[in-house]
């Protein structure tokens, strides 16, 4: 019996010792280092050292992230957003996504001054001179920002940029010599692969969660009733992500930047087993633009279709123009718009696009993030599935306005990168608010007005304290300006509103 109980004990050691070393072994051929992808924000920056094998597994065979944190949260921050127009008791449902107000659910509170935080989230140190990406919704409608490091310094942080299309934003900070995280090639993210997300949730600095990518490519539509060209293309993970973790990194084991924590799914606001990030590809690409042109330089391919994967929405189509088409991967055309790339390369209603740049086309979320990344002027190439027939077309993507150039910051009058259409406000505009001058915001699109919380209708009453009188007035104040933009205006409802920017 002795001997029965010793060859059971042996053997369960035996096991053991074998499954310790092929976890170990399989660590190996998982943890290889993703190729160089620095960020060109940073002139200054040397690549850091990759981590290794070693660091990613403790001498129980189990992971090990301790040497990735400490390379990565040294460079996540706190962002809070300072905001008149903040209220308690009016609910927005981005509160679930991005982060609840201070004492959120409690008594009605007004504060008149800037000096009560709104929102907070969280942002990315990404070049050691303080650029900081976050989110928009962290930021948006924000009179001061100001962000927290790891080791409580706190400074006042420049609002350079935002993109609503994709929820990012672009900060600085006067400071050097900061730590920051290197941006990864996105699309060589695999699901399954491990990953951490660093933030401040419910306001709680620099909280470390693991999971793994559950899935790529995921569209959520919460974006689209910020910007009517929005673009999803979400990693989904298990890491634990809650409220404040917004503009937050989910980085590789590695500690390189693969996406910036964006959203989470969820009825209650708190986290219950998915959250989702913007790929690194599309926010680097989105940085840079803000950075270089003042603004994001988009291209648009010209169409609008199906995602072929949307049974119900296929069964319609199908209903309504008495076709057949079967669920399948790939993108159903049901416009080309004039003038459009895709309309001058010769692609038709009823095409169904298969692959881009030879990458598979599965759902709306990969023609999106294929096309995000691009700029006008850019060469893709589109397979496509016509009456049953393969065929191939070269497409040279264009702007919303039909051109098909990068343009400059010289290019882009002030009145454009502001994202607005102005005209002079009538008499009983003037009798109404008992002023004599001022302009009117006829319309407002994306652009440094929105993010400020500007909206169609509000009366710019001056910029940097020169007057407006006329919609000229914008451009010849502004051109050429480079630094602190101050705007003050009246709301619609007669509430005097002063918000800024800066302007490089």
């Amino acid at each position: 019996m002795k001997k029965i109980v010793f060859y059971i004990v042996l053997s369960s050691m035996v096991s053991s010792i074998i499954t310790i070393a092929a976890y170990k072994q399989y660590s190996k051929g998982i943890s290889t280092p993703f190729p160089s992808y620095t960020n060109s924000l940073s002139s200054n920056s040397k690549k850091t050292d990759y981590l290794g094998n070693s660091s990613l597994v403790s001498s129980a065979g189990l992971p090990d992230f301790t040497r990735v944190v400490d390379k990565t949260i040294h460079a996540v921050v706190n962002v809070k957003n300072y905001s008149k127009n903040y209220n308690n008791n009016q609910f927005d449902p981005f509160d679930f996504f991005f982060g609840y107000p201070d004492d959120f659910g409690g008594k009605e509170k007004k504060p008149q001054k800037n000096d009560v935080p709104g929102l907070h989230g969280s942002g990315v140190i990404i070049s050691p001179d303080g650029y900081v990406v976050t989110n928009n919704h962290v930021v948006k409608d924000a009179e001061k920002i100001e962000i927290t490091l790891n080791d409580q310094r706190t400074y006042r942080a420049k609002l350079i940029g935002t993109d609503p299309s994709t929820d990012i934003a672009l900060l600085k900070i006067n400071e050097n010599n900061l730590p920051f995280i290197y941006f990864s090639d996105s699309n060589k993210v695999q699901v399954g692969e491990w990953v951490l997300a660093i933030g401040n949730p419910f306001d709680l600095n620099s909280t470390v969660t693991a999971g793994i990518i559950s899935a790529k490519n995921r569209n959520l539509g919460i974006l689209k009733g910020e910007a009517p060209s929005a673009i999803e293309s979400f990693f989904q993970t298990d890491a634990a992500v809650n409220p404040g973790n917004s503009g937050g990194a989910l980085v590789n084991t590695n500690g390189e930047l693969i996406g910036i924590n964006t959203a989470i799914s969820s009825s209650s606001g708190n986290f219950i087993g998915y959250s989702f990030a913007a790929p690194s590809n599309l926010v680097a690409k989105v940085i840079k633009d803000i950075k270089k042109y003042g603004s994001v330089q988009r291209a648009y391919l010209g169409i609008k279709g199906i995602d072929l994967s949307k049974v119900e929405y296929l069964k319609y189509y199908n209903k309504e123009t008495n076709q057949n088409i079967k669920p399948q991967q790939g993108f159903l055309i049901i416009e080309v718009f004039n003038k459009s790339g895709a309309y001058d390369a010769g692609i038709k209603k009823r095409d169904i696009i298969k692959n881009i740049d030879g990458h598979p086309i599965q759902n709306v979320a990969d023609l999106s993030f294929i096309v995000g990344t691009k700029h006008p002027g850019d060469k893709i190439t589109i397979n496509i599935v016509r009456d049953g027939k393969k065929k191939t077309f070269n497409v040279i993507l264009k702007d919303l306005l039909g051109r098909i150039k990068i343009r400059t910051k010289e290019e882009i009058s002030p009145s454009e990168l502001l994202g607005a259409t102005f005209e002079s406000i009538s008499k009983d505009y003037k009798n109404d608010f008992d002023i004599d001058y001022g302009i009117l915001i006829k319309e407002i699109k994306e652009g440094r007005l929105s993010s400020i919380g500007m909206e169609e209708g509000d009366i710019i009453l001056s910029i940097n304290g020169k007057k407006m009188k006329k919609p000229s007035d914008v451009d010849r104040v502004l051109k050429k300006y480079s630094g602190d933009v101050t705007i003050k205006s009246i709301k619609q409802n007669g509430q005097v509103y002063i918000a800024g920017f800066e302007m490089d």
